[in-house]
């Protein structure tokens, strides 16, 4: 009986999951095409039947792990909640999802740091504007959020994201990341609205709410 030849899908995702293992091992720069070839288990041809070359698999591998990140942000989304309280959801699966790939950590903070690379990057990440938009603009049309521009706020929003996304990606901590971008979309909620999330400010100790008072100037006496 003759062999079946592998399946194509079967054959790019192998390519795939080698070239990520040797991205986070040697670094994108540092890896070569035979190498992922090789880590395969391919001749470097029948690598060149999937891909053009090392770019064309490092963008690939960049658009799998954006569009898994863009689906467990989807997948924290409640259609029941409020527009602000789902911002919040999906950018916390985000970066959730983000800090349960340590592989792919190294590789998307070096890929948006090559120049020939970083183009698709920018790309991928502005194709969520759309759905930044949508929720805000559902939550300005119900009064949950301050009446804004919805398109210049989710490229505002999408930027703050990425800069959060870069910091993950660069420390591995989501935690202290998240507390920022959450008290940032509480920021947003219209007044009285019920899904903002207002918080007190922390009070410091007696002892350094002392000495960080303002001592009084002298009264001014005009010229002498």
């Amino acid at each position: 009986m003759a062999r079946r030849s592998p399946k194509p899908r079967d054959t790019k995702e192998r390519i795939l999951a080698a070239a990520l293992s040797l991205f986070g091992e040697r670094g994108y720069v540092n890896t070569s095409i035979d190498e992922i070839a090789a880590r395969a288990g391919l001749t470097k041809g029948a690598l060149y039947y999937y891909f053009a070359d090392k770019g064309d698999v490092a963008r690939d591998l960049h658009h799998e792990i954006w569009t898994r990140l863009k689906a467990e942000a989807l997948r924290g989304i409640d259609p029941s909640a409020g527009a602000l309280e789902n911002l919040r959801r999906a950018f916390d699966a985000h970066l959730a999802a983000l800090q349960n790939l340590p592989e792919a950590r190294f590789f998307l903070r070096e890929f948006w740091a090559v120049p020939a690379l970083g183009s698709a990057g920018r790309s991928e990440r502005e194709a969520s504007l759309g759905l930044i938009q949508e929720l805000l603009q559902a939550g300005i049309d119900r009064a949950q959020i301050v009446a804004l521009d919805a398109g210049i706020l989710a490229k505002v929003l999408a930027g703050a994201f990425s800069e959060a996304t870069l910091h993950v990606l660069t420390t591995g901590r989501a935690d202290a990341t998240t507390e920022v971008v959450r008290r940032l979309i509480d920021g947003l909620a219209a007044s009285g609205s019920p899904g903002g999330v207002r918080t007190r400010p922390r009070l410091l100790p007696r002892a350094e709410r002392k000495n960080s008072r303002f001592r009084r100037s002298p009264p001014y006496k005009g010229n002498a």
